[in-house]
């Protein structure tokens, strides 16, 4: 058994033991979708939502826990699959579905979101901000190897100039996930310094051999 399998397996049953029902259900119906491979070309597709599951799993002080890994898991499903809001909301709760949405990047149509406006209702929602800089976490973690330096520094650059004043704003809205908040902060930043340490080095490497 590979370590996706057992962080499946682990999940699934503190998922059963918790009595988080919802949750259970979310992950099993996003596992019916999410069947491809990551941009590695190696990594199960599914492990990204697992892993994001498991973070949200250890964060304190969140107001609605069970709604924010079922968010987790179907974060991406409305935008990259045919997967409907209506449906979510059906499927696991209108909380569910209202923060999915608001991690969606694109409308009904398909066409990109404005960005400002969506990282405002991300702010104003304590499910959203917090899978979003969870599903960063992860995608800055992962992206070496994967990404080319600019588009990494692209990517940290980002991170400072959206998803971390979104939830500094969260961090007033909703006090009683300050620390899930701070615990996020404190990973994406320490991610940033070292991908922009080791692009640098690379770099003044590659200036010295010129």
């Amino acid at each position: 058994m590979n370590d996706f399998q057992k962080q499946t397996v682990f999940l699934r049953g503190w998922l059963n033991g918790r009595g988080y029902t919802t949750a259970l259900a979310a992950m099993e119906f996003a596992r019916q979708y999410h069947t491809g491979v990551r941009k590695d070309g190696v990594t199960p597709e599914f492990q990204h939502q697992t892993e994001i599951a498991l973070h949200v799993s250890v964060l304190p002080g969140l107001i609605f826990p069970e709604e924010t890994i079922a968010t987790a898991f179907l974060h991406d499903t409305v935008e990259d699959t045919p997967v409907s809001r209506h449906e979510i909301a059906q499927r696991f709760g209108e909380r569910t579905a209202d923060a999915t949405w608001r991690v969606t990047k694109v409308d009904d149509n398909g066409n990109k979101r404005d960005e400002e406006r969506l990282y405002m209702e991300m702010a104003d929602c304590p499910i959203a901000s917090i899978v979003k800089p969870t599903d960063r976490c992860h995608n800055q973690r992962t992206m070496g190897g994967v990404f080319s330096d600019d588009k990494m520094l692209g990517y940290i650059g980002f991170t400072d100039d959206r998803i971390l004043p979104m939830m500094k704003v969260a961090r007033t809205n909703f006090p009683q996930q300050y620390a899930a908040y701070q615990l996020l902060k404190n990973t994406l930043t320490t991610q940033a310094r070292i991908v922009g340490s080791l692009i640098e080095g690379k770099r003044a490497e590659q200036r010295e051999e010129a």
